[in-house]
């Protein structure tokens, strides 16, 4: 078994010596990124040796990809994405991950209609932020609730303290305000059914896509190949290792991986995902990207979100394409 530091400087070697920089969220879930390095037979898909970043920022990944340093990026939710792109930074969207694993918390005395006049916590910037306000627009509750901005931790002692009647928070702090007296009236996934996701996509630099389509492709196939073994019958075991590579222990790695919102293939080239080939802009990923520019630029946190025309431009289906037909080695 890997220990934590010893995973995240890992460099895994496949098929041939060029170097792959690859990041890795330093948040201790055990997701798809995770999966592939702790495998043998998914590596192999990879024409490469991966070195594994770790990050714990989506804007700052994307910021650094713009100058060179990673050549993928796992996990990056819908601002950072919207605003990398209206910023220039070339970038193709190549796989849809999985949906925040977060929710909307409220005192456990109240319901939905009485949240008018009270205070809610919220990820200020994040995916989980617009999933949230997008909630409250459908709700017809926008304006009429006061939003705080509070880091996850904080909104978890700003609710045991009644500061806050309940809050928009991921996991873990989702359920230790759950466990603290609240409970759960909505989760991300059930926000994007109204139009609203939180969805997380790996993100490939588009000259290095350009330049090595091979690895991009064996990546893609990578993802895919996490997933099934994900989803398997020896899951357990596939959590378990991969929780060593990030840090976490045996059986928070289980419960994490299991519980976590991940996106189904069969919904990457629908309207659901990513799109169906040639109509991109109908997809559920353009689309949250197009109303994260809209509601940033509310917002006065970004001046010149990017047109639909724009962020279908920065969408590659073909990887994609190639893996869910077959095409995987």
């Amino acid at each position: 078994m890997l220990n934590a530091a010893a995973a995240l400087g890992l460099t895994c070697a496949a098929a041939q010596a060029e170097t792959i920089n690859v990041s890795t969220w330093a948040h201790g879930a055990p997701l798809q990124e995770a999966v592939i390095a702790t495998q043998p037979d998914l590596l192999k898909m990879i024409p490469g040796e991966i070195k594994w970043l770790p990050i714990s920022s989506g804007p700052a990944a994307l910021a650094g990809m713009k100058g060179g340093a990673y050549n993928i990026v796992n996990g990056v939710g819908n601002p950072p994405v919207t605003t990398a792109i209206a910023k220039g930074v070339d970038l193709k969207v190549v796989w849809a991950q999985f949906y925040d694993n977060a929710g909307l918390v409220i005192d456990g005395s109240l319901t939905p209609e009485e949240m008018a006049g009270k205070t809610f916590g919220t990820l200020q910037g994040a995916s989980e932020d617009f999933a949230f306000n997008g909630w409250l627009d459908a709700k017809g509750l926008t304006g009429k609730v006061k939003l705080v901005g509070l880091e996850r931790q904080a909104m978890v002692a700003a609710f045991k303290t009644k500061a806050i009647a309940g809050g928009m928070n991921s996991e873990p702090g989702m359920s230790e305000m759950v466990a603290a007296g609240g409970k759960l009236v909505a989760t991300v996934s059930q926000m994007a059914e109204l139009g609203y996701p939180a969805l997380d996509v790996v993100v490939a630099d588009a000259a290095f896509a350009k330049a090595h389509p091979e690895v991009v492709q064996g990546y893609v196939c990578a993802q895919l190949g996490a997933y099934k073994l994900m989803t398997g019958a020896d899951k357990k075991a596939v959590f378990e290792k991969a929780g060593a590579f990030v840090g976490a222990q045996p059986e928070q790695a289980v419960k994490v991986g299991t519980n976590w919102p991940i996106w189904k293939p069969e919904n990457e080239l629908t309207q659901r995902g990513l799109g169906e080939p040639g109509k991109i802009a109908d997809g559920q990923v353009a689309q949250a990207y197009f109303k994260t520019g809209q509601w940033l630029k509310q917002a006065g946190r970004l001046d010149n979100p990017p047109s639909l025309e724009t962020i279908v431009a920065h969408i590659d289906t073909q990887f994609a394409e190639k893996a869910l037909a077959g095409g995987c080695k």
